[in-house]
């Protein structure tokens, strides 16, 4: 008895180390770079709630927009993409004021959440603390999760509502109402936070439990689960134009986007290898009529890959083949991966400890194949310092976290925040929701559809990277700076700290630089306005 206590009590405390060390990544220096575009486009429309009580897309002065006016109705209320995660912010920033550490702060909430939940998940169906733990631990030294999960944006939101759906699904729905009614609510909250990842997900989640387990499937009770979760989606179904946006859809981009989707997949969430591993161990079900697994954590891992298989292909043929359309996948990746170190362990320990730490500690297996193989996109800012590369991810982000980072948003925002007044017109080729957020300016541009100027603006911003809108076009923010720039005497250029990055805090691996870039791309500056020649 005193052993098996001995037992719980390392058992809880190596929990509480997972879940301390995972609060410490999550939330340390939260607020350490401001919002970048995406998170501005939330963080202002939630600013807007806390004035208006629902998100629209104008307050005044400043127009928020990066689809050239498509994502508001004639009364500007915001109707592009689902709500949640603006009134998640809007609640933050009621509680906590109009800060970026307010901001995030809820997301990195979910984040921690969601470590719990994977721990909890495979603990609670399977009694094996041994592989909860690991799970959880690679979910926490996940640096893309960690990436992800402190945005002020849907994706830590979108993992939680997805590991509560297959915990729901796991406590036994078919009758019992509580988990049916916590399935359903669920999958219909992930609607209402992204809804390509509840069309892919949901989609996903009911094929694979047709495949793996069809015995567990009472046809009547899943047509009212099925009818549940439509009442709750159908208000959404109207007041984001997802009818509209479905016209984007392109069959044609299917293989492209396949092609994109696999290279991320494999570079920054799955390895390769173990892929094969475990393509390999299952072949005879794959490509015969064997018999299903029959332990129920094996069954339970290939209901998972099946759920991650199922998404990416649902998601082909969106317009966008983009990784952080696959972010709430990574607490399944977690599960997956640290069952197959455990049964890599239990056939030869050597082999299970190697294993477990190339996947914490590196992102070799992830890169080095994907290399050899020349299956890698390197964006044209590459450089060795960022997950595209083999690194110790870990000691990247350890060193982000505790460094100032010369941000572009901050070096401009400070310099706005010092030198303009309330009422100064800002026209810049992007990042003009920051600029929103963090200053009393007029702020317009970006990826907006700009209206005729009655005057000259009284700032100026040419971005280095050239961005075209959705018809290939150049946007009307480029070509209005570059022509009030060809008049000669009218502005003058003010250099200013820091390099012209692309985004700034962009979580994605492609973009992210846990430091300044080894070789310089661009000067950061501005034009001021001149006053006219006497």
């Amino acid at each position: 008895m005193t052993g098996w206590s001995n037992r719980k009590y390392l058992h809880c405390l190596l929990v509480a180390v997972i879940l301390g060390m995972a609060a410490f990544l999550l939330l340390f220096r939260l607020d350490h770079r401001p919002f970048w575009q995406d998170e501005a486009e939330t963080a202002c429309l939630a600013k807007n709630v806390l004035q208006y009580g629902v998100p629209r897309a104008f307050d005044g002065v400043n127009i928020i927009s990066q689809e050239q006016g498509r994502e508001y109705d004639q009364n500007f209320l915001w109707r592009w993409s689902p709500w949640a995660q603006i009134y998640v912010t809007a609640a933050a920033f009621r509680l906590g004021g109009l800060t970026t550490y307010a901001g995030r702060l809820p997301f990195a909430i979910f984040g921690l959440g969601c470590v719990f939940m994977v721990y909890w998940v495979v603990n609670r169906n399977f009694a094996n603390p041994g592989w909860a733990c690991l799970a959880a631990l690679l979910l926490t030294l996940t640096v893309p999760f960690l990436l992800y999960a402190r945005q002020c944006r849907y994706y830590s939101l979108g993992m939680a509502l997805t590991l509560m759906s297959l915990y729901a699904f796991r406590e036994d729905w078919r009758t019992k109402t509580g988990p049916a009614f916590l399935l359903a609510l669920s999958l219909g909250l992930l609607f209402y936070t992204n809804y390509l990842l509840f069309l892919s997900f949901a989609g996903a989640l009911g094929l694979a439990a047709v495949l793996l387990y069809p015995a567990d499937i009472p046809w009547r009770r899943t047509l009212r689960l099925i009818a549940g979760i439509g009442l709750i989606i159908l208000p959404g179904l109207f007041l984001f134009r997802i009818q509209k946006q479905a016209m984007m859809v392109s069959l044609g981009a299917i293989l492209i986007n396949l092609d994109k989707y696999a290279i991320d997949f494999f570079q920054f969430m799955f390895p390769l290898p173990v892929v094969i591993y475990l393509a390999w161990r299952w072949s005879r079900i794959i490509w015969s009529t064997a018999a299903l697994p029959q332990e129920p954590e094996e069954r339970f891992v290939m209901f998972l890959g099946v759920v991650i298989l199922g998404n990416i292909l649902l998601l082909s043929p969106a317009p966008q083949s983009e990784l952080r359309y696959l972010v709430h996948l990574y607490p399944l990746c977690a599960i997956i991966l640290g069952w197959t170190v455990c049964r890599v362990w239990r056939f030869q320990k050597f082999s299970g400890v190697l294993l477990a730490l190339l996947l914490l500690g590196t992102n070799w297996l992830c890169l080095v194949p994907m290399e050899w193989l020349r299956m890698t996109n390197h964006p044209i800012h590459n450089d060795a310092r960022m997950l595209t590369f083999p690194n110790l991810p870990l000691r990247l982000y350890l060193g982000e976290l505790s460094s100032p980072y010369p941000d572009v948003n901050q070096s401009l925002i400070k310099f706005f925040q010092s030198r303009t007044r309330p009422g100064d017109t800002i026209l810049t080729t992007y990042d003009d929701l920051p600029l929103q957020f963090y200053t009393a300016c007029r702020v317009i541009g970006g990826l907006q559809q700009v209206a005729p100027l009655t005057r000259s603006p009284d700032w100026l911003v040419l971005r280095w990277y050239t961005r075209w809108n959705r018809q290939y076009d150049l946007n009307d923010s480029e070509r209005l700076v570059r022509e009030l720039l060809a008049v000669p005497g009218a502005y003058r250029r003010v250099a200013l700290p820091g390099e012209d990055e692309l985004f700034g805090y962009q979580p994605d691996p492609y973009f992210h630089h846990f430091m300044p870039p080894m070789i310089s791309l661009a000067p950061l500056a501005v034009y001021e306005k001149l006053p006219p020649a006497p």
